[in-house]
This record gives C-alpha cells, sequence and structure tokens, in this order.
C-alpha cells in the first residue's frame, strides 16, 4: 500500500466517523425516538392550531412521546369535510386510557405547541394503531372576536343607562341636589340654624358641661320634683 492511498484511507474513515457522530448529535438533539420501542396512535382533528411534527406528546403534563407525520385530507364519508390526521409515537410502557381527552396545547403565551392528552379513568388502554378523536382548539381569532363583541354589548349597556338615567332632567335634579346640600353645608359651617348654632356656639357647648358637671355632683336633682301647692 502506497503512502497516498493509506493517507486516503484514514480521511475517509475520519469522514465517516465524523458523519456519525453528526448523525448521533442530531438524533440526540432532536429526540428522534428510532431505536426506541413504541406504539403509534393517529388523532384526527379540524383544527391543528399550528402544530408541527416532533412537537411534544404529553400525558398528564408529562413528555411520553411526540408528533411523527401531519396530513390533512378530505374524509368523503363525512360530507367532504377537511380534516387533519396526526400521527402520534408514545413510548412502550406509557398506558393511555381509551376515554383519555387530546387536545392540542402551548407552553405559555409564545410556547411551543405540544398534543396534550389528558388521561380518562376506563381500564381500557389504547392500543398500537389506534384511531382517536381531539378536540378542537379555539382559534385564537375566534377568542378575539368573542372579546370585541363582548367589548360592544358592554358599550351598548353603558350608552343605554346614560341615555335612560342620565337624562338632562335628571341631571339638573342632580345638580340642584347637590347644591342645596351644598348651600346646607355653608349654613351650618357659619352657624346658621338651631343645628349650626349648636355647632358653632361655644357658650352652648360651655352651658352643657356645666349641666353635666352639676348632674355628676347632685345627682339627687334628677329625682327631685317640687310639690304642688294646693
Amino acid at each position: 500500500m502506497s503512502q497516498e492511498n493509506g493517507l486516503e484511507l484514514k480521511v475517509g474513515a475520519f469522514v465517516l466517523m465524523a458523519v456519525l457522530a453528526l448523525s448521533f448529535f442530531i438524533i440526540s438533539v432532536s429526540d428522534l425516538s428510532f431505536f426506541e420501542k413504541g406504539r403509534h396512535v393517529q388523532v384526527i382533528f379540524g383544527f391543528a392550531s399550528g402544530l408541527r411534527e416532533a412537537s411534544p406528546v404529553r400525558l398528564a403534563g408529562v413528555e411520553v412521546g411526540l408528533v411523527r407525520k401531519i396530513q390533512v385530507y378530505v374524509d368523503e364519508a363525512n360530507g367532504g369535510k377537511t380534516l387533519v390526521r396526526v400521527s402520534v409515537w408514545v413510548k412502550d410502557g406509557v398506558g393511555i386510557p381509551a376515554d383519555s381527552s387530546i387536545t392540542i396545547n402551548q407552553l405559555g403565551l409564545l410556547g411551543e405547541k405540544y398534543l396534550e392528552i389528558i388521561p380518562g379513568t376506563s381500564k381500557q388502554l389504547v392500543r398500537d394503531d389506534s384511531v382517536l378523536i381531539g378536540h378542537d382548539p379555539v382559534p385564537i381569532e375566534q377568542i378575539t372576536q368573542r372579546v370585541n363583541s363582548l367589548t360592544t354589548k358592554i358599550e351598548t349597556v353603558v350608552d343605554s343607562v346614560n341615555s335612560g338615567i342620565l337624562t338632562d332632567k335628571n341631571k339638573r335634579s342632580l345638580e340642584d341636589a347637590l347644591s342645596a346640600f351644598s348651600a346646607l353645608g355653608t349654613d351650618l359651617k357659619e352657624g346658621h340654624g338651631t343645628v349650626g348654632r349648636f355647632l358653632t356656639d361655644e357658650s352652648i357647648y360651655n352651658n352643657l358641661e356645666e349641666l353635666t358637671a352639676d348632674l355628676k355632683a347632685n345627682p339627687w336633682k334628677l329625682l327631685y320634683r317640687p310639690k304642688s301647692k294646693p
């Protein structure tokens, strides 16, 4: 073997090892479980809400698999309705009750979409290659429309209250009542009227204080009644 052929052999072996190492790294990072045993399940949705291939699958909040394939198809048996078939791979040994609820969820407000499996109570488990019906998530556009509709209704109610209760006549009556209340406060502050004098005249307060002190010193005066003349 010549020196040139030996160099080419070494270079080829190095490139092969690099390719194998890169392939192993990609499989590890992307969580592709080609060599791990598991079962395959198909879930049918009417709306996929941005779910992608390789999205995680969670059972009771724990990651147990991933989405392998997503297909859009027309169901002729269902009146030509457009549906989404999601092929799911689940780790071996993970039991999914047959009455489980499956939907598409999201990690946070801006997180990735994932398939959420809420386990049921059935003792019968989902078998390999089973076809399940998922619950369609509510589109963001529909939520926005509902919020806008609710806002419009609230504005209509507020306008009705304003136009029905706060009429010009009621506004004038309210202003008159506030003016009268303000005038009453001014009179009390300036000592006008009986209540005003009681609140502002110190002599009345002093007389009441002397009367109270006299009754404390001579409580018999409360029970004393002068005899009437015959």
